[in-house]
């Protein structure tokens, strides 16, 4: 049997339960469970197959182990311990990898800037990638079509220089380039006119998490952010331009998508011609405010409609709500911000006419529950009883679940405190990330976790308690021009793209940029045309790494 090796360049990422393998010298990404990486672990040395057969026993069959480390050589995780690796670079295509940026300067060189994007790590902090001219050549030389021999060649020819010595020069380049700290570069097996479509590893990105065995080993039955919003928080402006993306923001600016309104004035008209808020229904009340600057626009719009408002701004994080106090207090009499919870929402009973919670439900508490639990009607050690309270209380249907079952605790219990707070013919307007049927399903692209709403689940609590509910797509609910061009982009790219800028001496905010907006900014300092990676689509498909139609509007009614 064969004797295998470890690959000297992998790097580990994670994803909830799940652990990320990326080959930092051609780019494959492989998903696996934990136990599988401990068997790519246990080559750190070499070892023949039917060692790990052995050692593994207890886990896999010995077909299946021998399986596996197939799949693992096969995708060059595992090699012959003789092996040179960067020589297997020599055959392959390099194609320019998803979301990169570099910045085609006048002098002829290439100054590319590269992150991982995630934490405040130094580590993670952007930086710039100088090409020197050889390499800025390589660099656009690349056409998806030609291998890494064939690349060093023509310059060899058009440098007349050494061939051996611009083949090795070109392999460590592009080594460094497709490594997963810049992911500027990936790697195929042939030419991209010679395959049906691109293999999903060349257009996928790692905005995850490093690995840490700890972070799934003691994560436990419940997903609570309490904390996180206590003290995982310290600057309210900085939460929303760097470290988080809400359709909210980037809308807070007129915007044309709008009609030259903002979200919130959008959500005002809407809120008015659906009689959400009336000159004699004006009790309001949103949860979760983030910098404020949403309520601020939405009083000074409903006011226009009834003088008699009152609006209400709780917020778990103290710094946000820090914030919100500071820029609601111009608004007078009538608005108020307070400390609170969205589970407990310390409110009157039936005492108010519309609350407003945006994409705030995914960062509500999620329970687990297991299979055995739901089996036999008793919460076990792997199960939040809580959780499993809910789904018998309900009648939560968990027959295509996952295993174990998240559960939205938090955002079940806001919705039974809103059976109670709304007044007789209330409203209340949820909105968040999601689908009718989808269990939730963890996003760790952030500095903190959350998680997809599972609407049907929240519909069925409401119309139990008595509530009608509707679930309407955002986009659908604002009238959104969804044929208008923006800045597509990713979190790490924007992040990227606003250090350059910084370095020329102008900011990006985080808007929903159209190429004018953008041009703007960029005027005397770089030609917009001048930056390669950067990609403008229809509002409708992606800004800022969010997809708008993925979020959902859920409107619940208290019947008079």
């Amino acid at each position: 049997m064969p004797t295998y090796l470890r690959s000297q360049h992998l790097s580990w990422f994670r994803r909830g339960d799940a652990a990320y393998l990326y080959h930092d010298l051609y780019g494959y990404l492989l998903e696996m469970s934990a136990d599988l990486k401990a068997l790519v672990d246990f080559f750190a040395t070499p070892k023949p197959a039917e060692a790990a057969a052995e050692a593994f026993v207890a886990h896999w069959p010995q077909a299946q182990v021998g399986q596996f480390l197939g799949v693992f050589a096969q995708q060059k995780v595992l090699v012959d311990p003789e092996a040179q690796e960067l020589d297997g670079l020599v055959p392959m295509v390099p194609i320019k990898g998803p979301w990169i940026l570099a910045w085609n300067r006048d002098d002829g060189r290439v100054r590319c800037v590269t992150s991982r994007g995630f934490g405040h790590e130094p580590w993670a902090q952007p930086q710039f990638l100088d090409l020197d001219p050889w390499q800025a050549d390589l660099w656009k030389s690349i056409d998806g079509e030609r291998t890494v021999q064939q690349l060093a060649l023509a310059l060899s020819e058009a440098y007349d220089g050494d061939v051996a010595m611009d083949l090795g020069r070109a392999v460590v380049s592009i080594a460094q380039w497709t490594h997963s700290s810049r992911q500027l570069t990936r790697l195929l097996p042939a030419s991209k006119s010679k395959l049906s479509r691109l293999p999903p590893y060349a257009t996928s990105t790692v905005p995850y998490a490093p690995f840490d065995a700890t972070a799934i080993s003691s994560e436990g039955p419940v997903r609570d952010l309490a904390d996180y919003h206590q003290t995982g928080i310290s600057d309210a402006e900085a939460q929303f331009e760097e470290n988080e993306t809400t359709l909210s923001h980037l809308l807070s600016d007129a915007h044309p998508a709008l009609g030259n309104l903002t979200y919130a004035q959008t959500l005002a008209k809407v809120a008015v011609r659906r009689s959400w808020v009336a000159p004699d229904r004006a009790a309001v009340v949103e949860v979760g405010g983030g910098t404020g600057r949403f309520a601020e626009q939405l009083v000074a719009a409903l006011r226009e409609t009834s003088s008699t408002l009152t609006y209400t701004l709780m917020d778990a994080s103290p710094a946000l709500h820090a914030a919100q106090a500071a820029r609601l207090a111009k608004l007078g009499a009538g608005v108020q911000t307070r400390l609170g919870d969205a589970a407990d929402l310390q409110l009157a009973a039936d005492s108010v006419d519309w609350l407003v919670s945006n994409e705030v439900i995914a960062d509500l508490r999620i329970g687990m529950v297991t299979r055995r639990s739901l089996d036999s009607g008793t919460a076990d050690v792997e199960t939040d009883p809580q959780a499993l309270a809910l789904v018998q209380q309900y009648s939560l249907n968990c027959t295509a679940a996952p295993e174990p079952v998240p559960i939205q605790v938090g955002a079940t219990r806001l919705v039974e405190q809103l059976a109670r707070v709304l007044k007789p013919g209330g409203y209340a307007l949820l909105t968040e990330f999601g689908a009718k049927d989808q269990f939730p399903i963890e996003s760790t692209h952030l500095d903190h976790a959350e998680w997809s709403v599972h609407f049907g689940h929240l519909m069925k609590v409401a119309e139990t308690l008595g509530m009608t509910a509707e679930l309407v797509p955002v986009p659908s609910l604002l009238g959104l021009r969804e044929d208008v061009w923006v800045l597509a982009s990713n979190r790490t790219q924007f992040r990227n793209l606003r250090f350059l800028l910084r370095s020329l001496g102008s900011d990006l905010p985080k808007r929903a940029m159209t190429p004018e907006q953008f041009a703007v900014h960029c005027a005397g300092k770089v030609r917009a045309d001048k930056l390669e990676g950067l990609q403008f689509r229809p509002i409708g498909e992606r800004v800022m790494g969010i997809v708008p139609g993925e979020f959902k509007a859920l409107i619940l009614h208290r019947p008079a």
